[in-house]
């Protein structure tokens, strides 16, 4: 059952930034968001980790399209129409970014967690996989 009645998860990120970025793209595309926990973090930010990560529901009919807008931003594929002329070749999309973990991040953030008992929240924003009905 959702939390919020009509609205399902779709993507979810320590990083309050990232939430607010997501948030801005889907209602520039015309998709309802809705992210409760960004004015918990902004009003406790030494204590954002403990709340979990920061979700983002959009309304169910929706989540796919929205889904799909957000791997599209992450991926670099989204361009502005009014900016495909500042590109050298405007047909070609923009080689995506890279935003993976390197195995040095991944073997860092695991000795911190053996050693301290602490570790690294992820970076970016993680958007929900599954398909809705």
């Amino acid at each position: 059952m959702a939390k919020f009645k009509g609205f399902v998860k779709i993507a979810s990120s320590f990083d309050l930034m990232e939430v607010r970025m997501a948030v801005a793209a889907l209602e520039g595309a015309d998709i309802m968001a809705i992210a409760p926990g960004t004015e918990l973090s902004n009003t406790l930010p030494h204590a954002s980790l403990a709340f979990g990560p920061m979700e983002i529901h959009v309304p169910a009919d929706k989540a796919d399209e929205a889904a799909a807008l957000l791997n599209a931003v992450a991926a670099g594929t989204v361009i502005p129409h009014d900016q495909r002329d500042l590109m050298e070749d405007p047909e070609d999309p923009p080689e995506p970014l890279r935003t993976d973990a390197t195995i040095g991040d991944k073997i860092r953030n695991l000795l911190g967690f053996v050693v301290g008992g602490v570790s690294q929240p992820l970076k970016g924003l993680l958007v929900e996989k599954r398909k809705r009905d």
